[in-house]
């Protein structure tokens, strides 16, 4: 990882990182199914500034979904709710928890094609407003978002999801400080070659909003292109993707930024632009048994960097090269 601040870099780490989960349905294949699901993460991973720690998060996720679906199945319907915490080792100021309530309907009009109406509601809620050692707030919201559209196949080698719809922030203060705005996640697909090989070359854009730690909230823009491909019957498949990602953020509150040339600027100025590009290449060896690589490249160019109080500046400009190899026993 590279850092474009002198000599200073991040140095030498290491951690565990962790992911469990467990899930249990109940009448999977009923008229009413109900479901259950719990996953627990612990992440470690080089900080997007210099320093000798690693960030360190404990993500616990529990849900419910109760589904309805009538004979035959061209209707359905999923309720669904998540409670998520988020703790934070080196940044308990922004420890945090979701509760996420989210309803779901198909109607399938086609054999591989529905027409989708979802709604989803969430409760932002942090530990406590304000945070040591920094100019931010944590603002608790209330975000709703409400999307309809189309999924699945257009043709047997052409498929198509297209969502869009209008998300609320709901964020305390002034409307300039809220988020009200159209969202929107398209995808389409074009599957080459043998079918069974699940061939596939895709495209797709997101404009969405998202909690952020430094400001009320970040809106932003991503598209993204990709490219899959078996071989061997599927027992060697590679993976290409890659995307961007323009973030503009929005807040109440002014901070300390400063840009390159020394201006003090405020958070609503602050825009990143974030690119990134993965290559995959999965090998099953045996039918219980694969391995796999990966190389993952992220760049983040933003031209500011803000004050902590008894810590050092934080850059947010940096580029990160990430390669991962692994293998998967399946019983």
């Amino acid at each position: 990882q590279y850092i474009p601040v002198g000599d200073d870099v991040v140095l030498g780490q290491s951690g565990l990182s962790a992911d469990a989960g467990a899930d249990l349905t109940f009448n999977r294949a009923g008229a009413v199914s109900f479901a259950l699901g719990e996953r627990l993460q612990r992440t470690n991973e080089a900080p997007p500034e210099r320093g000798e720690e690693p960030y360190n998060r404990l993500v616990n996720r529990l849900g419910a979904t109760l589904g309805v679906h009538p004979g035959g199945r061209v209707f359905q319907h999923f309720l669904s709710y998540d409670w998520n915490v988020n703790l934070h080792d080196e940044f308990p100021d922004i420890n945090k928890q979701e509760h996420d309530f989210t309803l779901t309907n198909y109607w399938r009009f086609l054999p591989k094609t529905a027409a989708v109406l979802n709604a989803d509601f969430q409760l932002i809620q942090y530990a406590q407003q304000q945070r040591a050692g920094d100019q931010f707030t944590n603002v608790n919201s209330t975000p709703l978002r409400v999307t309809g559209g189309l999924s699945g196949l257009i043709t047997n080698r052409l498929s198509l999801r297209l969502l869009g719809g209008w998300g609320w922030g709901f964020y305390p203060g002034a409307p300039a400080d809220d988020f009200s705005s159209f969202v929107l996640d398209t995808q389409a697909a074009f599957m080459f070659g043998s079918l069974a090989e699940k061939n596939k070359l895709f495209l797709g854009y997101e404009r969405n909003f998202q909690d952020s730690t430094i400001a009320n909230f970040s809106s932003y823009h991503r598209p993204y292109a990709g490219y899959e491909q078996g071989f061997m019957s599927r027992r060697l498949r590679l993976n290409i993707r890659g995307e961007a990602m323009i973030r503009d953020y929005v807040a109440e509150a002014t901070g300390a930024f400063q840009n390159s040339s020394g201006e003090t600027i405020t958070i609503d100025s602050v825009s990143d632009l974030l690119i990134g590009v993965n290559v995959g290449l999965d090998f099953n060896i045996y039918k219980l048994w694969s391995v796999g690589a990966s190389y993952h490249f992220k760049s983040k160019f933003t031209d500011v960097e803000y004050d902590v109080t008894g810590g050092p500046d934080v850059v947010r400009e940096y580029m990160r090269n990430l390669i991962s190899v692994s293998t998967t026993v399946r019983y």
